[in-house]
């Protein structure tokens, strides 16, 4: 034992944290240009799309924030990383969309079609956001691998803290200087790979201990514990944090925040084709909510044990508690391949977090507003020095946050207020700049009277209230302001129907593009072309699967 962990976890970390490093080192020459370090050139295949998407989306946040909610609330914790799941089939049909805008960045998306302005408060908005998602993904961590070191609750645990916290960051952030999204997205598929196979490997364990006592022992000790407390920890819906109503307004924010994250761009876009786009951005998060059902079962599992053990769960116990089962149920060289996961797993969400966050700032705020003149080793200095900047903010945050489960919410919500000018951008022609700044502003606005307690709303209310706000001020703003410049409009809509590999058709005008026939809804403005079969049957498809996933945990829970 060294540190509080036995040396074969030592020696499984060290191996795998110097092959992810030397992997980064590798990934130099793909990363040494601007469009390579951003974009990784457009040559992944399907299988490193779909895991390069479920490892940008997956990180120890969602881990450990499952894990964390349904040891403190039982069933309805599964919705700290569910909350993104009936965006899914919307995957689908966002993905080629935003592969056909042939962008760097998402904030090339708003400055063509709104402009700088628009852009740059597009930019101020979503790094916000993403810093705080940063956030959680590093306070996970941290808490985490603290808690599989048995330093939770004892005197020097914030010394734990700190120091787990700071030698984390420092190896991602060295690993994602070196080798941009090309490392995140070859790594996202080692460790992809073995995050799914752990998640599942450790709830049999856990199920099988005796103060458990497999699936109807822990249904009957959490059944128990509700009637004596007066809640109900088998229930989906939980009374508070998770209530009927908040899923519902999370189901439907969901698409806005996706459509508003930074690395939007690079996990629809990086792939060869439309298809691995498709494929990898769907099909990615879709593993997502496979493992979120292992996590809870893991979370309710363990908080059965802690039950008939009579330790008071509180948050400290439940934020830790990925980490206490980890080591309590694994033997040494699983958790160190456990460990190293979810320091691979941090380290590559957060290198993909890095890299197109500080690509926001490069390409559509240093270029065009600072050194115009700016050549491609200028920029990528510019998104290397930013993204360190990046970092430190996030670390700053972790450290004033703490709670993992609240972190996630604050950024999932963030994202929505611009998320919402983004589809309103794509869906309607007459959105201008002044619509996408008052739709933004109003919602910032309406979101931070509602955690200020400015307006006092149930809690479902609370998290719709913000969206309503965007979509009446983006209608209003726009209304009242001049419409956009229909010649520019047309080039955009053309654009994003245009599919890759017909370039040749760029020129076309936008009825040439998007014949009549082919658009299912026009009236007032709106611009909704009729999906193809491979949409369609997509979208269905992906429906099935969330479905399919929500039946399966009310299975479990005796349902």
């Amino acid at each position: 034992m060294w540190l509080g962990l036995d040396y074969a976890i030592w020696c499984v970390v060290l191996i795998y944290l110097l092959a992810m490093l030397a992997l980064g080192w590798w990934s130099r020459g793909r990363a040494s240009s601007q469009d390579g370090y951003l974009m990784g050139e457009r040559k992944f295949n399907t299988p490193m799309m779909i895991m390069h998407s479920f490892g940008a989306g997956t990180n120890p946040g969602d881990a450990a924030g499952v894990v964390s909610g349904s040891t403190q609330a039982g069933a309805s914790g599964v919705w700290v990383s569910w909350l993104w799941m009936y965006g899914t089939p919307f995957y689908w049909l966002i993905a080629p969309m935003v592969r056909r805008m042939r962008c760097l960045t998402m904030a090339d998306y708003f400055e063509e079609r709104f402009g700088g302005a628009a852009s740059a408060l597009y930019i101020l908005v979503s790094a916000s956001a993403m810093v705080v998602c940063l956030a959680s993904v590093l306070l996970a961590t941290t808490k985490t691998v603290q808690g599989m070191m048995g330093r939770v609750g004892t005197p020097d645990a914030e010394l734990w803290f700190y120091g787990i916290l700071i030698v984390t960051t420092l190896t991602f952030m060295l690993y994602s200087y070196w080798g941009g999204i090309v490392a995140a997205i070859r790594t996202d598929f080692i460790q992809g790979l073995m995050m799914i196979v752990l998640s599942f490997l450790v709830v049999p364990v856990a199920l099988n201990l005796e103060t458990v006592g497999g699936i109807k022992g822990m249904q009957a000790t959490l059944a128990a514990a509700s009637r004596e407390h007066g809640t109900d920890l088998l229930s989906i819906f939980g009374p508070d944090r998770f209530n009927l109503g908040v899923v519902l307004m999370l189901c439907m924010q969901a698409p806005l925040s996706a459509m508003a994250l930074p690395h939007l761009a690079t996990v629809c876009g990086a792939g060869k084709t439309e298809w691995q786009g498709r494929m990898g951005f769907a099909g990615g998060n879709m593993l997502k909510r496979f493992c979120t059902i292992g996590w809870a079962l893991l979370g309710m599992a363990w908080l059965a044990h802690l039950i008939s053990q009579g330790v008071v769960v509180d948050a400290a116990v439940a934020d830790a508690a990925f980490g206490d089962a980890i080591r309590a149920l694994l033997p040494p060289v699983l958790q160190g391949v456990m460990l190293a996961c979810i320091l691979a797993a941090a380290m590559s969400s957060g290198n993909a977090f890095q890299v197109t966050v500080a690509g926001l700032f490069s390409e559509n705020l240093y270029k065009r507003y600072v050194n115009p003149s700016a050549g491609d080793l200028q920029k990528l200095r510019v998104t290397k020095t930013v993204g360190l900047i990046y970092v430190l903010l996030a670390v700053l945050v972790a450290i004033l946050m703490r709670d993992v489960v609240q972190t996630i919410m604050t950024y999932f919500t963030i994202l929505a207020l611009v998320g919402i000018s983004t589809a309103m951008g794509m869906l309607w022609r007459r959105m201008n700049q002044t619509g996408m700044m008052t739709a933004t502003l109003l919602a910032v606005a309406v979101f931070a009277g509602t955690r200020l307690n400015v307006f006092h709303l149930p809690s479902g209310l609370a998290i719709g209230a913000p969206i309503a706000a965007g979509v009446i001020g983006g209608i209003v703003g726009s209304l009242l302001s001049r419409p956009p410049d229909r010649e520019k409009v047309d080039r955009f809509f053309t654009k994003i129907y245009t599919p890759v590999g017909q370039e040749d058709k760029l020129g076309q005008s936008l009825d040439e593009a998007v014949p009549a026939d082919r658009r299912w809804l026009t009236a007032g403005g709106l611009f909704v072309v009729k999906p193809s079969r491979q949409s369609w049957v997509g979208f269905l498809a992906f429906f099935g699967l969330c479905m399919a996933s929500l039946w399966t945990m009310l299975a479990l829970l005796g349902g």
